[in-house]
């Protein structure tokens, strides 16, 4: 008796056994994506059903550099909590800022995200990775070297980095040169945290070109944006990690490893000198912190002390020049209060109300890190502005979505450094939804050095030079940097020398 005749079912022939495969692997698919719509414990929060079927959309807005806009339409279309991917909920209320980032009543504050802060993506042993309990005896080591007592005893570092940027600026001014901004900020910042981070520049400046580490930096942050986008389809991320090019995660690795060769060197040498390495060097004695732990730090400072300060200072040289009469107010400001540009110093610039002004504002229209820190809720869940998020779920607040949100701000897509002084047609304004610099814990512990930077930097060019745009302004804002990165359009302005203030 043969199969044929036994009445029982034939074995499935190679094609049969392909389409089982298939229509299970489009079942399993469509479960998911059907539990994560309706049934997943963030089902109830507003947002696209696109977004919450998938990580899928919110991977691409990240490749494609576009994640602040991407959050930012969800916002303006479901409000201030909205969920953007089937685990995430992107929140832009200011009363998130303490629930999300600060210590909640007697509970310790959430903890960060492992798919954003991935294992991959810098050193364990850094301030940026390391758990609460170590996260507080770093900071703890590295808070001496920010501290104001400490900023004002570096400040001829600072001056002495920014006034080279000065006659280097000058010296192309006299040529009749047109300057990209862009690239010759960026330039001033790299030399500048080089110098208190390791005790030498990057020279830059002096060279008038980029050192190789700086490529390596921000190489190093596409690299983690690649990481974090595939740390999103876990347990497929180890997998996918081992797809990126390997050119790139190298470039990461040498970043690091040249940022060990400069602390070590600065370690060693036996100077007085005063930097970030020699305040953190004193609580190496008293075994605050190892040494191996010092020097894994000084990648952190690079990475977070450089670039941001750079894009900041681009913005808000291009908000003054296309907004003429902020400038000549700004301009006023610095000629009332100094009789010459040497009296410029970090004390008398901190009492300048409206450039303090015009460094908000940057900050909140083109904020440096668009799209924040996520952070992951407890197993028990957490109340979050007035909302119970289940546990597990990952929350974040997305700086730009939230500063140019109109519940928060009047105009608030536009350059308005008037807003940050007391005018009455921005008393409306939610103040508190600005948050650049974080809050709680983990806020930037180098916030006093980054503006006394800017100020500093921003005040001495305004004071010394007219400055003219010599691109279309419409196409670059329009192509204006949507995250930390070098590959955008220049800055590039005419520049002349401004002629004294009681001729000019």
């Amino acid at each position: 008796m043969n199969a044929s005749t036994s009445g029982n079912v034939q074995p499935a022939d190679g094609t049969s056994f392909w389409v089982y495969i298939l229509v299970g692997i489009v079942c399993a698919i469509g479960s998911i994506v059907c539990y994560n719509i309706y049934f997943h414990p963030l089902a109830k929060f507003p947002g696209p059903k696109s977004y919450a079927a998938s990580a899928i959309p919110v991977a691409l807005a990240q490749l494609g550099g576009r994640f602040h806009l991407f959050t930012q339409a969800a916002h303006e279309k479901y409000g201030s909590i909205v969920r953007i991917s089937p685990n995430e909920l992107s929140i832009i209320s200011a009363g998130a800022w303490d629930d999300v980032y600060a210590r909640r009543l007697k509970n310790p504050p959430l903890v960060r995200d492992p798919t954003f802060f991935n294992d991959m993506l810098v050193d364990p042993r850094t301030l940026t990775m390391a758990d609460d309990t170590n996260h507080i005896r770093l900071r703890k080591s590295m808070n001496s070297a920010f501290s104001a007592r400490a900023l004002a005893e570096q400040e001829p570092i600072l001056k002495e980095n920014v006034d080279l940027f000065m006659d280097k600026l000058e010296e192309r001014a006299q040529q009749g040169l047109e300057t990209d901004l862009r690239s010759w900020y960026n330039y001033a910042t790299f030399d500048l945290i080089g110098d208190f981070a390791f005790g030498e520049s990057f020279r830059c400046l002096e060279s008038s070109q980029y050192h190789e580490w700086v490529q390596f930096v921000l190489d190093h942050f596409y690299v983690a944006t690649l990481l974090q986008v595939v740390h999103r389809f876990r347990p497929l991320n180890k997998l996918l990690a081992m797809l990126l090019p390997a050119s790139l995660i190298e470039k990461k690795e040498a970043h690091h490893r040249m940022a060990l060769d400069k602390v070590r060197r600065r370690v060693q040498r036996d100077t007085k000198r005063l930097d970030f390495i020699s305040y953190m060097l004193k609580t190496l004695d008293t075994g605050t912190i190892t040494l191996d732990e010092l020097e894994n730090q000084a990648s952190i400072i690079i990475l977070a002390g450089s670039e941001t300060t750079a894009v900041a200072l681009t913005f808000a040289t291009y908000f003054l020049l296309v907004n003429p009469q902020i400038m000549d107010r700004l301009l006023e400001e610095l000629h009332s209060n100094f009789e010459n540009e040497g009296q410029i110093d970090v004390l008398s610039i901190n009492k300048l109300n409206y450039l303090q002004a015009v460094i908000q504002e940057t900050l909140r229209i083109a904020p440096p890190i668009t799209n924040g820190f996520p952070r992951q809720v407890p197993p028990e869940g957490a109340m979050i502005d007035g909302h119970f998020v289940p546990g597990g779920s990952v929350v974040n607040i997305s700086h730009w979505s939230a500063y140019r949100s109109a519940s928060h701000f009047s105009k608030p897509n536009e350059f308005c450094p008037e807003r940050w002084l007391g005018d009455s047609l921005f008393e409306g304004d939610t103040k508190d939804a600005f948050q650049p610099f974080s809050v709680g814990p983990r806020n930037c512990i180098g916030k006093k050095f980054a503006n006394d930077s800017m100020k500093m930097t921003l005040a001495k060019t305004v004071w010394r030079f007219k400055m003219k745009l010599a691109i279309n302004t419409e196409e670059w804002l329009r192509d204006m940097p949507s995250f930390v990165s070098l590959h955008q359009p220049p800055l590039l302005v005419s520049l002349e020398p401004r002629k004294p203030p009681s001729s000019d």
